[in-house]
């Protein structure tokens, strides 16, 4: 039996043992203590996917439902948790990604489409967008922000819903129904931790609600914190000789890893490392360690020592591995009920939110300068350390972020037939972020104090003050060294929809039912760089951009009973954007976007318990406003020109290469938006069949496909360079004749982008995004329901979804393969829960999730020879170099595969008196971990984020109280 089996074993045997250890009884069940009692509201019953109110609960789109309790029972404690373990999640940025734009922000990614292609609604309203940019490139929805306490359900609607809600339903719709209209209070109180370590959490909350013959109020405070992990809270990833060994290098393998720069002096023209004083490092309180700059000829077998410094003693150490942070939520719900037809309503939500991440510590590289007593040409590199900022809160980078969202309407009955709402609102998200770095100025006058004269070259003389650059930092000189780059962004919405809905006439097999709706919302962004940053000090992601626009839109929906048995279900809506107004100096002339998408679907019911349905919709992505209106984000980087590569020869020849100033040289680069974008189209096709095959018993299969085109994607600099070539010369810098990828009109995008002096070489290349890629995905989600209930062993409830992806293919350029690439992603997934209740004080939960196995993240790399030299995949693995003792010798291509990777969550809870229960959560009871399944060919990250993390099992207790 293997190691799986073994856990399947084990956790059946546990979940039995559980439940057998409590007595069975017939009383009635209760699973939590006197649950707040719904009161009675003018809504009839309204489903995700529809604006036309219905007795059924399933229609033509398939739609997934989460209750607060499930919620709770699984073990889940935040609703971003909740959504990221459904099947229909995807890949998104993980903590650890270096250079993440939005460290604090959870996306959610349905289908893989993008995050910015689902729709988040929140009590079937749109929210502000996320104010900084996934990526860098475009906006999304924050997850992290919506109390958790406040929750009703959460409906999931996947598939293109635009002719419903507009722009972004392309993969899906996710609409968060918060609590109303409840009577009573609920408090909840849990704190929990990781076995692992770190990773302690505390959550409460209180809800509830009062109501009156005529209105009602609900209420909810929710404060939780979550703290980071790091490194060193993981001591299986904190350095870079964590990684597997089969990844190792030859000199890894016969001398070791040269530790990161802590604290060294550099000559500048031989790099050679001038070693610091005896017993330097050790004063750093075992921050640093002796090292030396060893570099190792596999060929010759010579090794080279280009000198002695101060390594990190733990490479990845204070790099984060899992964001903290801190959240206080706040919601309210009321409403006035005037006369019998007619209903006020009015909701605030705001959420204030404090994360904390980083990926390494501040450091400062100084020079290069002349020093005064040898002449010679230097450069220092010092990284601050955890012991001098006085613990990782101080080293740490930070958000502080605000939300908000105020609604308000009327809504009522009219000519007894028709329901009506009209509602406005305003929502707002604003982050100030907080990057720590080190003021360059600063610390050139506290470690090399201040020039004594500029050397022939322009350089300044330093003569450097070696009892300051060779000792540790005290907390007061830290302060005076490190900065906080401060990035503030916010993002706003105002918006109006007045809707109408009812039956409009008697048809020949029942009533033919409308919905209607018109809205009007105004948008906008503005992202608000540190002005000093990369200048008085480096940061490694900046972002520029604002501006506004207006939305219009109208659209109608019918629902026709075709025979008694058979109905249809018809939408269409309008969509224009305009009206875009820049915050940039100079205007942006942006034009207009009009959508028009629509859908049908089918709903037949041969007998009462079987449903047959379809559906077959286009949805459409309107372009982000930072697509449009993202101002220049200027960087200098050095770059190969590969068309002068090409016209002067010098290809012919292996002349473009680093060695050849004509070719290889510094440019500005520069990211903009692109104001002629056009919209990105989608169509999406459901069939499926729901079956109630006997009482408590229900099974539902959907087949989806959806595709995208016109799908916006950023070109990267070198893909402009290799263009402009192409395009101007029909030939790749190999030598091979260069195909046009991007049809009529690419080539004069591309050489747009490029800007060149009078002599030729490049001035400045402009990044961006343009209309290009196309997608499809397709696949299988079934879901199986059950409940029991017997008279002498209590109540059970199972489910089990399941998700296959059966095609997923992507084409940047029409050129591109249309290949299957379902393999290099999680093909299955399932998850499922069994919950029982004795019927009286117990109840149980089991939860399991499994990801099905995805390519290895180098899927395809030639694996390393025994003494760690690794060929190239470019020669098909076969060593070429005449000098190494493998030459004509082939390695193995590496076509590995990762996971599955497994979940189970155990909660049980006791009902203590009719007021007061306790419950207790284990989260990953098998302590599943990103560093126990190490990829054989990864560096630092060492797993695969969309499978593992590194968290590992989370314990937790909570009280709850209702009164």
């Amino acid at each position: 039996m293997n190691c799986r089996s073994h856990r399947l074993a084990l956790s059946i045997s546990l979940s039995l043992a559980l439940t057998a250890a409590v007595a069975p009884s017939a009383t009635a069940q209760q699973t939590e203590p006197d649950q707040p009692r719904a009161a009675s509201t003018l809504d009839a019953v309204s489903v995700t996917g529809s604006r036309i109110k219905r007795a059924q609960v399933e229609g033509a789109q398939p739609v997934v439902t989460i209750s607060a309790q499930q919620i709770q029972q699984e073990g889940f404690a935040t609703v971003y948790d909740v959504l990221n373990s459904m099947n229909q999640q995807g890949s998104v940025e993980a903590d650890t990604q270096w250079g993440s734009h939005t460290p604090n922000a959870s996306p959610i990614n349905l289908r893989d489409l993008g995050p910015g292609r689902t729709l988040l609604l929140v009590n079937g309203h749109r929210v502000a967008d996320y104010p900084l940019p996934y990526g860098g490139e475009s906006n999304f929805s924050n997850y992290s922000n919506i109390p958790s306490a406040a929750v009703e359900r959460i409906d999931i609607l996947t598939g293109g819903a635009s002719a419903i809600y507009g722009s972004d339903a392309v993969a899906g719709v996710i609409n968060v129904i918060l609590r109303r209209d409840y009577q009573g209070d609920q408090v909840r109180l849990r704190g929990g931790t990781a076995t692992e370590g770190g990773r302690d959490s505390f959550d409460v909350s209180w809800a509830g609600g009062r109501t009156g013959e005529n209105w009602s109020l609900t209420y909810a405070l929710q404060a939780t914190r979550r703290d980071p992990l790091s490194g060193r809270d993981r001591p299986e990833m904190d350095d870079s000789d964590d990684m597997s060994y089969s990844n190792w290098t030859g000199q890894n393998r016969l001398y070791g890893f040269n530790p990161f720069t802590g604290l060294s002096l550099v000559d500048a023209n031989t790099n050679e490392r001038l070693a610091p004083p005896p017993g330097t490092c050790a004063r750093f309180g075992g921050e640093f360690i002796d090292g030396q700059r060893l570099s190792y000829n596999q060929n010759t077998g010579a090794l080279t020592n280009a000198g002695d410094y101060c390594g990190v003693a733990r490479d990845y150490g204070d790099w984060g591995l899992v964001t903290g942070s801190e959240d206080y939520s706040a919601y309210l719900y009321g409403t006035w009920k005037f006369g019998e037809h007619t209903e006020a309503w009015a909701t605030l939500s705001a959420n204030r939110s404090i994360g904390r991440w980083t990926y390494d510590p501040p450091y400062v590289y100084l020079g290069p300068f002349q020093d005064a007593d040898t002449g010679r040409s230097l450069y220092a590199i010092r990284q601050l350390t955890r012991r001098e900022a006085g613990g990782w809160d101080r080293l740490a980078n930070y958000n502080k972020e605000q939300s908000w969202d105020l609604s308000a309407g009327l809504r009522g009955v009219w000519a007894d037939r028709f329901d009506w709402e009209l509602s406005v609102g305003r929502s707002r998200y604003t982050v100030d972020e907080y990057v720590r770095t080190v003021d360059t100025a600063r610390a050139t006058d506290y470690f090399l104090g201040s020039p004594t004269g500029t050397a022939a070259d322009g350089t300044s003389i330093y003569a450097i003050n070696e009892a300051r650059l060779y000792a540790p930092l005290s907390s007061s000189e830290y302060d005076d060294l490190v900065a906080k780059s401060h990035n503030s962004a916010y993002s706003w919405v105002n918006q109006a929809s007045f809707s109408l809905s009812g039956d409009v006439v008697q048809g020949w097999a029942g009533p033919i039912r409308f919905a209607t709706v018109a809205e009007v919302a105004k948008q906008g962004y503005q992202l608000s760089p540190d002005p000093c940053a990369n200048e008085c000090y480096p940061v490694d992601v900046v972002d520029s951009g604002g501006g506004e626009r207006l939305r219009s839109s109208a659209g109608l929906e019918f629902q026709i009973p075709l025979l008694s048995t058979l109905s249809a279900n018809v939408a269409g809506r309008y969509d224009r954007y305009g009206n875009y107004r820049s915050s940039a100096a100079i205007p942006t002339d942006v034009g207009t976007q009009s959508d028009t998408t629509w859908s049908a679907g089918l709903e037949w019911r041969p007998v009462e318990s079987l449903l047959l349905r379809s559906t077959l919709a286009t949805s459409f992505r309107a372009p982000d406003m930072h697509y449009v209106l993202g101002e220049p984000s200027s960087t200098n980087q050095t770059v190969i020109d590969q068309y002068r590569c090409i016209s002067s020869g010098a290809y012919l020849t292996g002349g473009c290469n680093d060695e050849n100033s004509n070719i290889f040289y510094t440019v500005d680069v520069n990211r903009r938006g692109t104001p002629d974008l056009r919209s990105e189209t989608g169509r999406s096709f459901t069939g499926g069949v729901v079956w109630d095959i006997v009482q408590g018993l229900s099974l539902s299969v959907d087949y989806y496909r959806i595709e995208l085109a016109e799908m916006i994607k950023d070109l990267d600099r070198d893909e402009i360079l290799s263009a402009e070539a192409g395009c101007r010369t029909g030939t790749t810098i190999s030598g091979g004749a260069w195909n046009n990828p991007g049809g009529a009109g690419y080539c004069d995008t591309i050489s747009s982008r490029v800007v060149r002096n009078a002599d030729g070489t490049i001035a400045s290349i402009e990044r961006g995004p343009i209309n290009l890629a196309q997608m499809e995905t397709s696949g299988i989600d079934a879901s199986l329901k059950y409940r029991l209930a017997t008279a002498g062993w209590g109540n059970f409830q199972l489910s089990l979804d399941y998700n296959n992806l059966l095609a997923y293919r992507e084409q940047i350029y029409r050129t591109d393969s249309d290949e299957n690439r379902r393999d290099e992603r999680v093909r299955s997934r399932v998850r499922g829960s069994v919950h029982w209740d004795n019927g009286g004080a117990w109840d149980w939960t089991v939860y399991f999730r499994r990801l099905g196995s995805m390519r290895a993240v180098n899927w395809g790399t030639c694996a390393r020879f025994d003494d760690g030299y690794q060929p190239s995949a470019a020669d098909e693995c076969v060593v070429t170099d005449t000098a190494n003792v493998h030459l004509g010798e082939t390695s193995k291509r590496y076509f590995g595969r990762v996971g599955p990777a497994i979940y189970w969550n155990l909660s049980t809870g006791y009902k203590i008196t009719d007021h007061a229960k306790v419950n207790l959560y284990v989260n990953n009871v098998f302590n599943e971990v990103g560093y126990e399944n190490k990829e054989r060919f990864y560096g630092y990250g060492f797993y695969n984020t969309t499978l593992f993390n590194p968290i590992g099992r989370e314990v937790a207790a909570e009280y709850v109280f209702t009164f």
